[in-house]
C-alpha cells in the first residue's frame, strides 16, 4: 500500500526549478563565483530586458517589490500631509511603503474581482489625495478605463501595482504601461521569481530623474541576506518533495528557525517598522536567476491559463463562486469564494494538497498589527467579507492537469 501522496502546493516557491537551484548552488559553493554574488552585469541586463519588453524609456531594479513601490511613491511626490489611495485586500508591505513616505493610506473597497471599486474610489478622494495605486490582483486586470478616468479628472499620479500580473494585458496592452509608473515584484510566489526582487518602469523623464537619484543612494544587499536568499532554493528543493512525509516540514522549519534562509515578511514589518537591512539594490546573483526566468515565463503564463481554464470549466459546485473568466489575465492564482474556507483547506491538506490563503485578512498577513497599516475596521466591508471566504487554487508550472483534476474533485465534493 502506498502511503506517500505527492505534495501539491499553491505557494511554497512555486517557480522553483532545478536549473535555478543549480545556479544558486554555484554562487554559494564555487569560490570563483563569489565575486559576482552582489555585483556583476546581470542587473543591467535585467534593466535592458524590462525596457525592451514594456517599451519603456527607463527601468530600475531593487531588492524587493516593497522598495520599488516606496521609491515609486517618493518619485510621485508622496510625503507628509498627502494621501495615497490604495485598495484594501492587499498586503502589509504595500501599506508600509506608503506610511514610510510620511503619507497616509486611504483604503478603497474592492469588487467581486478582488480589484479596486471605482465608485468607492470617487467617494474617498479629497484635496489631499496625491497618488493612486492600481493593483491587478491575482493577475487579473482591474477596471482600468474607469480608474484612469477618475485619476485624470482628479490630477492623481498613477502607480500600477503589477506584483501579481507580469505579462497580463488590458485591451492588448501590457499592464504596467498605463500609469506613470509600473511596479513589479520578483518575490518567491510571483509570476517571475528570484526569491526576492522588484522593478519599476516609466517613460516619464521627471519621474525617472528622481528614481535615478533615489537609487544612487542605495547600498548593495548585505552578503548574509544574499546567501539566505540563495539558500532558499536548496531548502525548498529538498523540503517540497518530502513535505508530506514530515521530513520536508522539518527541513523548512529548521531553515527558518536557524535563519539559514530569508523570510517573506519580517516581524518588524508586520508592526509597520522598517528592517535594518533594506532597502538595497538587486544582487547580481538573483538577477542572474531572473534573466533565466525571462526566457520561459510566457510559456509558464500560458500553462497558468490552461490550468485556470480547467478549473473554470470543470468546477460545478453551486456552493462555490468562481472568478469571471478573462483571457488577458495571467492567473497567478485561481481564487474561489466559499463559506468556511478553513474547512476546505483542511480537507485538501489530508490529500497532500496545500491550497492558498491569499488574502485571509483585509490587510495580509493575518498576524500583522492592523492598526499600524492605517486600516479602519468597517471602511471596506466587501473586502472584509471576501477575505473571510477566499481560497486559492494553484496554477504554477508544477501543477499538472492531473493535479488540477484532483483539486477539482475535492472542490466539487465540498
Amino acid at each position: 500500500m502506498n502511503f506517500y501522496k505527492k505534495p501539491i502546493f499553491t505557494g511554497f516557491s512555486p517557480n522553483l526549478t532545478l536549473s535555478d537551484t543549480f545556479t544558486a548552488c554555484g554562487f554559494l559553493f564555487l569560490p570563483w563565483k563569489w565575486v559576482g554574488l552582489r555585483k556583476g552585469s546581470s542587473e543591467k541586463k535585467v534593466v535592458a530586458w524590462l525596457q525592451k519588453y514594456f517599451g519603456s524609456k527607463h527601468a530600475y531594479t531593487y531588492d524587493s517589490g516593497r522598495t520599488a513601490i516606496n521609491h515609486a511613491l517618493k518619485a510621485c511626490g508622496a510625503g507628509i500631509g498627502d494621501e495615497v489611495l490604495v485598495q484594501s485586500y492587499t498586503c502589509m508591505v504595500v501599506s508600509n511603503a506608503i506610511t514610510w513616505t510620511g503619507a497616509k493610506p486611504i483604503y478603497i473597497d474592492v469588487g467581486s474581482d478582488f480589484n479596486m471599486e471605482p465608485t468607492d474610489l470617487e467617494k474617498k478622494i479629497t484635496d489631499k489625495s496625491k497618488v493612486l495605486i492600481i493593483q491587478h490582483t491575482f493577475g487579473k486586470p482591474s477596471n482600468l478605463d474607469r480608474l484612469l478616468e477618475i485619476a485624470k479628472k482628479n490630477n492623481l499620479k498613477i502607480i500600477e501595482d503589477c506584483a501579481h500580473s507580469f505579462g497580463a494585458k488590458h485591451d492588448g496592452k501590457l499592464l504596467g504601461t498605463f500609469g506613470d509608473i509600473g511596479m513589479f515584484s520578483f518575490g518567491s510566489d510571483k509570476i517571475l521569481s528570484c526569491v526576492r526582487g522588484g522593478g519599476l518602469v516609466t517613460s516619464d523623464e521627471n519621474i525617472s530623474k528622481k528614481l535615478q537619484e533615489f537609487q544612487s543612494s542605495l547600498p548593495l544587499t548585505k552578503k548574509l541576506k544574499v546567501i539566505q536568499h540563495l539558500f532558499h532554493y536548496i531548502a525548498f528543493a529538498k523540503g517540497k518533495p518530502l513535505y508530506n512525509l514530515g521530513v520536508g516540514k522539518l527541513i523548512l522549519g529548521l531553515s527558518k528557525k536557524l535563519n539559514l534562509m530569508n523570510r517573506v515578511i519580517y516581524n518588524p514589518e508586520k508592526c509597520g517598522k522598517q528592517v535594518i537591512f533594506y532597502p538595497s539594490l538587486l544582487p547580481n546573483s538573483l538577477a542572474t536567476i531572473l534573466l533565466k526566468q525571462f526566457k520561459t515565463f510566457e510559456s509558464i503564463n500560458n500553462h497558468r491559463q490552461e490550468i485556470a481554464k480547467l478549473y473554470n470549466d470543470k468546477i460545478t459546485n453551486n456552493k462555490i463562486t468562481k472568478p469571471v473568466w478573462s483571457n488577458e489575465s495571467v492567473w497567478l492564482r485561481y481564487t474561489l469564494l466559499i463559506e468556511n474556507s478553513t474547512k476546505l483547506h483542511a480537507i485538501a491538506k489530508k490529500q497532500g494538497i496545500i491550497l492558498g490563503n491569499w488574502y485571509n485578512n483585509v490587510i495580509a498577513p493575518k498576524d500583522i498589527e492592523i492598526k499600524k497599516s492605517g486600516y479602519i475596521s468597517g471602511s471596506c466591508p466587501n473586502a472584509e467579507q471576501l477575505s473571510s471566504r477566499s481560497i486559492n487554487l494553484p496554477t504554477n508550472r508544477h501543477t499538472t492537469k492531473k493535479d488540477a483534476g484532483k483539486i477539482i474533485k475535492i472542490v466539487n465534493r465540498y
